[in-house]
């Protein structure tokens, strides 16, 4: 069960869920291979201001960061699952692409701090709780350069994430999934 994804944090109160990898075994929705739609505005806004470096937080299997490689930027891609690096190297050789790859916890970065001018974290920082939630915006901000920028993005609780009957309600504000590529992934 979910009690071994738990464990007591000792001056803070509540528990925090354990990080954990997408199965990308699992994943045949070819949508994670084409950069988010909502991204490009923000890709080439950053481009046109300037070039620099930038952390693809939770990168997947590098759909914004072979992105982001092409428009020129300095790409280091990070990420949980070492199949989705795999994956991301492959794409990225393949493409005569120079993107770096490192796998971690979104909850302690392995940067020293100021150390990106743009950071993007699609559908990634939420999947954890309330105390996750703050040790990562901890990191993002500790990452990025004082005048660095940011685009994120947050589930609602109006989605069907939210409201399926069958996920483990955590808390208020999170909920367990129990089938997928996200099986026993919380969801903020």
């Amino acid at each position: 069960g979910l009690g071994d994804v738990y464990k007591r944090q000792g001056h803070m109160k509540g528990y925090h869920i354990k990080s954990r990898a997408w199965d990308w075994t699992l994943v045949k929705n070819p949508i994670w291979k084409k950069p988010a739609p909502e991204f490009y505005p923000v890709a080439f806004q950053w481009k046109k201001s300037k070039v620099g470096r930038v952390l693809d937080l939770g990168c997947g299997i590098g759909r914004n960061s072979i992105l982001l490689s092409e428009l020129g930027f300095d790409v280091d891609a990070f990420d949980l699952s070492k199949e989705a690096l795999d994956q991301l190297q492959k794409s990225s050789k393949d493409l005569h692409l120079t993107i770096r790859t490192t796998r971690g916890d979104m909850l302690s970065l392995p940067y020293v701090s100021s150390s990106f001018d743009y950071l993007v974290a699609f559908h990634v920082i939420y999947h954890t709780d309330r105390i996750g939630i703050e040790k990562v915006i901890f990191e993002i901000t500790r990452v990025l350069k004082p005048e660095g920028e940011f685009f994120i993005t947050f589930n609602s609780k109006r989605s069907p994430q939210f409201t399926n009957k069958n996920y483990r309600v955590i808390d208020e504000n999170t909920i367990v999934k129990n089938e997928g590529p996200e099986a026993d992934m919380p969801h903020y």
